[in-house]
């Protein structure tokens, strides 16, 4: 996805910056992402380190780098002494003046993975290497309240920042209420159609069968119609077989699907990393809509996650409003798209510019979806 009207610019390699540090020298510098695989086992060994963003973990960032294939997505990579403590994907767009941190549609969050106690290092560097790049402003989409955004706000004191877009969405912060007495009907009625049954890859279903039934249901629907199915594109498709099936493999991703005399009719896919869950994909059955069967399985994928005792958050992934979600994940939680300064002080003529050229093509986009949707 570019990030901006004007072409996506490449990041020519950087000069080591110096940041601030109690702690050793600290550098950044940039990595474009065709390079990323160079650096996986010092990337995971952050990743273990960081508050958890599932998305940056390498078996699916680097599977999704496939999905964006706009030029200039690199990452600036923060050290320590030789240790990696920051990594920051993103591209350089709007005439040079934006850095936009890296988000897509298959990944709706977006906090860097910074080594825990070292934000304030990590931030101090990516500023320096933006500044020494002439950059005006930073573009941070998808980012919720924890602790690297306290951090950011801290650091960011000094400077402009502009909110350009603000959202709850659908979480859980704990077991999830009971099912109202309609939806307990609708249950008791897809039961009497048949055998009603639900596997899963964390119960040992094998993870092939699950995928596939996932991609199927997926296929057959209203994604399917629009062209927007999984399987529609060789990039999403590998998304699922190599990101996707990397996560169940490491223990971080579970694929649910619920049968009827066999036949899956939903399916749930949920990613995990530390303390967090996001509800990543669901599908259902069109013609047995009526009994609800995708609200059914989220709510007992919702409960299995927030019972085990290891999960504080499960973040829905969901736009705001959905209406099933909503229904029966009632907790919310509040995302922000934020435009940052690089330089301290008075914000000058490239950030107000960058920030006009930001919000007309945010309205742009916005107004391009309601046409579609007509």
């Amino acid at each position: 996805m570019t990030l901006s009207p004007v072409r996506a610019i490449a990041a020519p390699p950087l000069q080591p910056a110096q940041a601030p540090s109690g702690m050793g020298a600290v550098t950044a510098q940039w990595l474009a992402a065709e390079d990323w695989p160079s650096v996986r086992d010092e990337w995971q060994a952050l990743f273990q380190a960081s508050q958890p963003n599932v998305f940056l973990a390498p078996a699916f960032a680097l599977a999704a780098r496939a999905i964006d294939p706009a030029p200039g997505l690199g990452a600036i990579v923060v050290m320590r002494d030789g240790r990696c403590i920051g990594f920051v994907p993103g591209r350089i767009g709007f005439g040079g003046m934006v850095f936009s941190v890296w988000t897509h549609d298959y990944a709706p969050y977006g906090l860097p993975l910074v080594h825990g106690g070292d934000e304030a290092a990590v931030l101090a560097a990516l500023f320096s290497v933006l500044h020494d790049r002439r950059v005006a402003a930073l573009d941070w989409p998808m980012l919720d309240e924890g602790p690297f955004s306290a951090a950011l706000v801290a650091f960011c004191a000094a400077r402009r920042v502009a909110v350009l877009d603000r959202h709850d969405r659908a979480c859980l912060a704990g077991a999830p209420p009971k099912l109202s007495k309609d939806h307990r009907r609708l249950a008791r009625r897809l039961a009497g159609l048949g055998a009603l049954d639900r596997v899963s890859t964390a119960a040992g279903h094998p993870l092939d069968a699950a995928l596939d039934a996932f991609l199927t249901i997926e296929a057959a629907g209203w994604k399917g119609r629009k062209g927007t199915a999984l399987t529609g594109s060789a990039a999403t498709r590998n998304l699922c077989l190599a990101g996707i099936s990397g996560l169940v493999s490491d223990g971080m991703a579970r694929i649910d699907i619920m049968r009827l005399d066999g036949r899956p009719v939903a399916a749930g896919v949920a990613l995990t990393a530390g303390d967090r869950a996001w509800y990543w994909k669901t599908a259902y059955a069109e013609d047995l809509a009526r009994y609800s069967p995708g609200l059914l399985l989220s709510h007992a994928i919702g409960d299995e996650l927030m019972a085990g005792g290891g999960i504080r958050l499960a973040d829905s992934c969901a736009i705001p409003g959905h209406s099933m979600i909503e229904r029966i994940w009632p907790g919310r939680m509040t995302m922000t798209r934020q435009l940052i300064a690089v330089q301290a002080g008075p914000a000058g003529w490239r950030f107000r510019a960058a920030l006009l050229a930001m919000r007309a093509w945010i309205d742009g986009k916005a107004a391009a979806k309601r046409l579609l949707k007509r």
